[in-house]
């Protein structure tokens, strides 16, 4: 049997990352992933552009995005449009299921930004039980020990805001496709993995990018930051 990895969480310009979907695209084509998911905050468009960039080179795209629901956040895989925003955990995974499309509980012990306790009693498809994200090892461990046992696919994603961190973190799958990826998730044979080579060696400048992001919200009123090279 043919097993295949996917990233199933990153981010462009569209949202808070920094490659331009085109610029991540041509990262893309030269990795080894055979599926991915790009997840912009609230957004389809970063899918759909880095898609279009690639034209069928590279890997497999998956259009999705990652919502900003009132719960937490959570990730709408295989979707056609966007799924609003600010709405409780459970309307967004009934809505993200009316499109056909599956949900993915995203970093749930990250503070503030995970679901939490809710991704063991709300419909999720899957679970993120690695998040490629700097400092997630914590929230990573909590997950592990508290929902690997749920009965549902468990995934990992990079959660790549910088393109060099993009597969540090990723789901392994049989299969070769994004249909494959998908008849994986449905019947929980996913597992996540970590490279831990090549996640070390993304993490500081994702840990810069991500610094600075904060920075430049929390900075808004006060003048511009300057970008991080």
């Amino acid at each position: 049997m043919t097993w295949s990895t996917a990233d199933l969480h990153m981010h462009t310009t569209c949202s808070d990352g920094r490659p331009t979907p085109e610029q991540l695209a041509v990262h893309l084509s030269r990795s080894r992933l055979a599926v991915v998911a790009v997840t912009d905050h609230d957004t389809v468009e970063g899918a759909l552009r880095v898609e279009d960039a690639l034209a069928g080179a590279g890997p497999e795209v998956v259009i999705a995005s990652e919502v900003s629901s009132a719960d937490g956040h959570v990730l709408a895989l295989f979707i056609g449009r966007d799924v609003p925003a600010g709405r409780s955990a459970g309307w967004t995974i009934e809505a993200i299921h009316d499109q056909g499309g599956l949900a993915v509980a995203a970093h749930p012990f990250s503070v503030v930004l995970g679901v939490g306790e809710l991704a063991a009693r709300l419909p999720f498809d899957a679970i993120e039980m690695i998040n490629g994200s700097p400092l997630m090892e914590v929230p990573n461990a909590r997950s592990r020990s508290r929902l690997a046992r749920r009965g549902v696919a468990l995934v990992g994603g990079s959660d790549a805001h910088v393109a060099a961190a993009v597969g540090g973190v990723h789901t392994v799958f049989p299969g070769a496709g994004a249909a494959d990826l998908r008849a994986a998730i449905v019947a929980r044979l996913t597992r996540p993995a970590l490279d831990r080579v090549a996640h070390a060696a993304a993490w500081p400048g994702h840990l810069a990018w991500l610094t600075w992001s904060h920075l430049r919200r929390s900075a808004q009123r006060s003048g511009p930051v300057g970008t991080p090279t």
